[in-house]
């Protein structure tokens, strides 16, 4: 029986990204209801927009704390857990404020936590109020462009759990705030770059599929994005595998790892050529990549597609050879003692 932890993290609700900070009375009692606590933030006047994220326009060498208010209304002192995160471009094209794996690219020159630093947790007393710090420190020398970030706030000691033991499933709740932080120094307008940086199979949810690695090289968001990509065999016009997507975003000075799904097809060794375009309605990107795939690798990943694996059953030659060797090593054994017990009683007798 398998049982099946998902982790469901609340993070779009009653965040900074998306609603105003200082939520009204009935947004307090919803957020209450899930966290039992909320929070504010105090805008400091270099604030660019009103409400919603932290959104700071700062000078070189400048430090700055800005306050956040968390109120507790239970009846217990809380700890709430933070964590400070540079934003990131999850696979389908998602920007990511909170943590995750996803890669920053190596043109990145300063991520969020390069600038802010706060505490890993901070003590709310019952009933009452205190407030988190966030301490900036700018660097010396002015950037073009953004960083951009999120700060997740999280009660500690979360262990709700729903779903019974006996259906294999369980499901854990996890509920946070996330708020935005972006920082900036100029007004100067950055023109996006994207390159496409390599090509490779690999597995996408234990599925096949080819990659593209695509990195935003510049410190702005880009959006509206739409990718259009196709692989053939080189030399070939025949279209193999070909995926499409509108609605996209990638975060500063990021990499977002595209997965183009083999749709259930076995992984052949060959060589291979991917066109790829991309546009966000200013500017387009288009890129021709060839890319190898060796014998090695289509065995390897064959062997952990899943619907390959189930469509091929029982590998019979394989359990064959192996039920064989296991009798090949009895059968000796069985020979070897025969062998030493017939020279013991040879000894035996010789010695009588």
């Amino acid at each position: 029986m398998t049982k099946l932890k998902n982790v469901l993290t609340a993070l779009a609700v009653f965040t900074a990204i998306l609603l105003p900070t200082w939520v009204q009375a009935d947004e307090v009692e919803n957020a209450v209801e899930s966290t039992g606590y909320s929070y504010k933030i105090n805008y400091p006047e270099n604030q660019i927009t009103p409400g919603g994220a932290l959104k700071l326009k700062m000078n070189p060498k400048q430090e700055q704390e800005v306050t956040v208010e968390l109120e507790n209304y239970s009846d217990e002192e809380m700890t709430i857990d933070l964590s400070l995160n540079g934003a990131r471009t999850n696979g389908n094209g998602v920007l990511e404020y909170g943590p995750s794996n996803f890669q920053k690219d190596k043109s990145m020159q300063y991520d969020l936590s390069d600038l802010v630093t706060i505490p890993d947790s901070v003590k709310v007393p019952a009933k009452g109020k205190t407030e988190l710090v966030l301490a900036i420190k700018m660097p010396e020398v002015a950037y073009d462009g953004i960083v951009t970030g999120g700060i997740e706030m999280q009660k500690a000691g979360q262990v709700e759990a729903s779903g019974d033991n006996k259906g294999g499933q369980t499901i854990v709740n996890k509920v946070a705030y996330l708020f935005g932080v972006t920082l900036s120094m100029t007004d100067k307008d950055v023109s996006p770059e994207l390159e496409l940086q390599k090509v490779y199979p690999e597995l996408a949810n234990y599925k096949n599929a080819i990659f593209l690695d695509i990195a935003n090289t510049t410190a702005v968001k880009v959006e509206n994005l739409t990718l259009d990509a196709v692989v053939t065999k080189k030399g070939s016009e025949e279209v193999l595998y070909e995926s499409k997507k509108a609605n996209m975003a990638m975060a500063p000075n990021t990499l977002m790892s595209y997965p183009i799904s083999l749709a259930g097809e076995e992984m052949v060794a060959g060589k291979y050529t991917a066109n790829v375009k991309v546009s966000n309605g200013e500017k387009e990107w288009t890129w021709t990549e060839e890319f190898d795939i060796t014998d090695e690798e289509a065995d390897k990943f064959n062997q952990g597609d899943v619907n390959i694996v189930q469509e091929r059953g029982l590998n019979w030659k394989m359990i064959g050879a192996i039920v064989f060797a296991g009798l090949f090593v009895i059968v000796g054994i069985f020979f070897l003692l025969r062998v030493m017990n017939k020279k013991k009683n040879t000894s035996k007798k010789r010695q009588k």
